[in-house]
């Protein structure tokens, strides 16, 4: 495993930057798993194509985005840009944001379906934005945006497609 720096960082928390490093990729794989769990279960449980075809390509977007996480993980360090790494925020004050129950979701109804798909997308958009702020200049900074742009793309297809089906009836 390729530890950028072996000295131990400040944080809030006093933890090391590895171990906060190290935490916050793992509650993010957590949140990510638990997403792709939640399209994974509405679409076993749906009975229309459209809705399992939409639910078919969002899982496979989380699992993706499960990848990216699991190998920052596993190699420690993604795009050392040589910056010392500056005082990181502690973890714990985003608890509450990671730690929320998904929506209910009618699986049978392509409305409810994009409705939650868009707040989970706008809500895990607006966590990882505000991370990446905070560990800004650190090799965790890429992992996070990469992830914050993910969801903002996701976000914005999603909302398309439901103004398509509210407004236009394309459905």
């Amino acid at each position: 495993m390729g530890k950028r720096d072996t000295k131990t960082k400040p944080t809030i928390s006093g933890k090391s930057f590895e171990e906060v490093r190290r935490d916050l990729l793992r509650r993010a794989l957590t949140l990510k798993t638990r997403i792709g769990q939640k399209y994974d279960d509405l679409y076993t449980r749906s009975s229309m194509d459209h809705v399992r075809f939409m639910l078919e390509g969002l899982k496979k977007e989380e699992d993706q985005d499960t990848l990216l996480i699991k190998k920052a993980l596993e190699t420690g360090v993604i795009e050392d840009d040589g910056n010392d790494v500056e005082e990181a925020a502690n973890f714990q004050m985003l608890d509450h944001l990671i730690r929320k129950t998904l929506p209910e979701t009618n699986p049978n109804d392509l409305k409810s379906v994009l409705l939650a798909a868009i707040k989970t997308t706008d809500d895990v958009h607006n966590l990882f934005e505000l991370m990446s702020t905070e560990y800004s200049g650190t090799s965790l900074d890429s992992v996070l945006r990469n992830l914050a742009d993910h969801e903002k793309v996701k976000k914005e297809r999603l909302s398309e497609l439901y103004d398509d089906l509210v407004n236009k009836d394309y459905w």
